[in-house]
Formats: C-alpha cells, structure tokens, sequence
C-alpha cells in the first residue's frame, strides 16, 4: 500500500487533510507543535489518514554526535509521535554530514540505543552525497529503514515498510516536471514491500504530489 503526501502542510491543514490521506509532519523538525494543534490535526484527519512525524533536527547535528540539547530535543518529541499516533519516525541528516567511519559509526550508535519496541518504525535519510549502499551497510541488522529518492535509487526489493522522499530534482526550490515524476512513479510502482511512505518535500510538493498521485492510480 502507498501512502502519498508532502512534507509538511503546503496548504491550511483543514485543506491538506480533505484532499490527502497523509502527511509528514515537518513542524517537528524544528520544534514541538502545541498540543491542541496535534490535537485538532487528529480531529480533522479522516478515517485511515496516516501522520508520520519528522524527528528534531538537533538528533543529528554534529553528525549525531551525543548532546543534551539533542537528548531534550528528542525528549519532547515522542509525546507528539505517540499523540499523533504516528505510523514513523523520519530521522534525516545533515546534507554537510560525510561517509566517514566516525559519522557512520555515529549514526549506528543513534539507532542502537533507540529503545525500538516501544517507537514506531524508523527511517533514516542519509545526506545525498552518500552511496545507497554506505547508507544501507551503517544500519545493517537494526530495525531502520532506508529512506530513497526515487530518482536516484533503485526500487525497494523486498520489506514491511519502505520510504521514497523526493528533495525536489535540484534541491527544494525546484519543481518535478512530468518526465521526472513518471521516472519516480515506475520506481515507486515496481518496489516490493508491504507498506510505502512517500513524501514530497520541494517548494511545489503540493502540485507535484497531486501529479505524482494521479500517475500513480493511472
């Protein structure tokens, strides 16, 4: 099943939530929304809408070097995953974080210490300067997805839960013209897993997942 939606309300979420059935919450990256605005997200949201949550950006800064500020940060973040009841949590990276031993080793000690039973599903983006299969060999044998841009990655072979986020094709000011956007619809369509989270974090994510969609139920 794909759940399709943007990274953050592109429009009034009261909008959003009548024309979508997910959304990735990006408030969180940068801070911890109020909770009578969780709360009302929860109301509006439809039967079956899907919340994925944005885990706070001070997780990885320094290349996920241990922190206090990081630490509360995290801390006041799972009461609006649980609030949410959000289906994941999407950890990503700093673009300026490289492929070192120090930073991979980093990144594992994160997640190693994430008490895993009692969180949802985690998904890690990887800084786009990295190789899929650096990425992929730093979370080996722990319950973390890899999140994939479907422009740049192969389709996901095989798993419960699988994630395309789609930058935009030149960062996020840029816009998905159609070739682009049928090119990430085939990825996306022959992947293999039981569940897909696909989120659209560009400028134009609004009309570029209402494309994206319609190529994907034609």
């Amino acid at each position: 099943m794909i759940h399709l939606g943007c990274s953050g309300f592109p429009v009034p979420a009261t909008r959003y939530l009548k024309e979508f059935l997910a959304v990735e919450v990006a408030d969180t990256l940068l801070g911890v929304p109020g909770p009578a605005l969780v709360r009302r997200w929860r109301r509006e949201a439809p039967d079956g809408f899907l919340f994925t949550a944005l885990a706070p950006k001070e997780v990885s800064a320094e290349g996920f070097k241990p922190s206090a500020a990081g630490q509360a940060a995290w801390e006041a973040f799972l009461p609006v995953v649980r609030d949410l009841d959000a289906r994941a949590i999407i950890v990503t990276s700093a673009p300026e974080m490289t492929a070192s031993k120090l930073h991979r080793s980093a990144v594992r000690a994160f997640f190693e210490g994430l008490p895993t039973d009692r969180l949802p599903p985690l998904v890690w983006e990887a800084p786009a300067s990295w190789e899929l299969r650096d990425a992929e060999a730093t979370v080996k044998d722990l319950a973390v997805a890899v999140a994939r841009d479907p422009l740049r990655h192969p389709p996901i072979a095989r798993g419960a839960l699988g994630c395309f986020r789609l930058p935009g094709p030149a960062g996020f000011k840029s816009r998905y013209e159609d070739p682009a956007l049928e090119a990430a619809a085939a990825t996306i369509r022959v992947s293999r897993c039981d569940e897909m989270l696909v989120a659209l974090c560009n400028v134009d994510m609004y009309a570029d997942a209402k494309r994206l969609r319609k190529m994907l139920d034609a």
